[in-house]
């Protein structure tokens, strides 16, 4: 295993740290109930808020870095193909704003700005499976000459996992808060209590579990990349571009990281 290998697996370790870190500080002091709350509710009260902001933080950083090592890889590989050059292309600007979505549902909490929060989770989401839908097609025309066949089966059954879990997430979370309105009107800090006995809990544990699913296969995924990045290595090209063409054919080219 080489240091590049170590990139999806930091970005998948940081966002279960997110995920489990602020669960248990909320519930330990009672800020949520512990029954399957939504993955931001965890996440929007002092002190766990800044836990989950960082690490989410930190996870969109190590998974935008991942993306573009995906990204080049997949573009060394490509002989003239014009739809895998697109759709590889068409990935990465999926992904990174994916990434995008994250940093923002990191750090405008449901209960403060929710025309921020809301939107930026659901291109967090939505994005994310797209972008895993679209690597899923990239491994299957690389493979087996140079992908797994395994890989991008296990890749097809998480994002179907995903999928699944997305419309589940807003089928069941819609009639959770047509139902919860009548409870909690608009104090939106009071969701962060539902619990059995409280009108729609039952479609709002069906949401919230969805929503854990979609974070596990997004971790799910970015761990495969751990297979092919254990045989990248990046090198740094240094070249004088002011200089006279003659002087240019040699370049500077060493080990970035291997």
């Amino acid at each position: 295993m080489n240091v590049i290998s170590l990139i999806p697996i930091l970005g998948s370790a940081f966002a279960a740290l997110a995920f489990l870190t602020a669960y248990i500080v909320a519930v330990f002091r009672g800020d949520v109930y512990p029954w399957w709350p939504y993955i931001s509710d965890t996440g929007t009260t002092i002190p766990e808020s800044c836990i989950f902001g960082e690490l989410l933080t930190l996870t969109a950083v190590f998974a935008s870095i991942a993306m573009v090592i995906r990204y080049k890889w997949v573009e060394s590989f490509n002989h003239g193909m014009k739809l895998l050059q697109n759709l590889n292309l068409a990935a990465l600007v999926t992904g990174l704003i994916s990434c995008v979505g994250m940093t923002m549902v990191a750090n405008f909490e449901e209960t403060s700005i929710r025309a921020v929060h809301f939107p930026s989770s659901a291109t967090t989401f939505g994005m994310g499976i797209v972008y895993n839908f679209m690597h899923t097609e990239i491994t299957r025309r690389m493979s087996p000459k140079y992908s797994s066949t395994c890989v991008w089966i296990y890749r097809l059954i998480i994002s179907m996992m995903g999928l699944l879990s997305f419309g589940l997430l807003y089928g069941f979370g819609v009639g959770a808060e047509t139902k919860g309105k009548k409870w909690y009107g608009n104090d939106t800090a009071k969701k962060l209590e539902w619990n059995p006995e409280d009108p729609g809990w039952g479609l709002h544990l069906a949401s919230a579990v969805s929503e854990w699913i979609i974070g596990l296969s997004v971790i799910l995924f970015f761990l495969t990349f751990t297979f092919e990045f254990g045989k990248i290595k990046l090198r740094l090209v240094a070249e004088a571009v002011n200089s006279p063409p003659a002087q240019r054919e040699v370049n500077e080219t060493t080990p970035l990281i291997t």
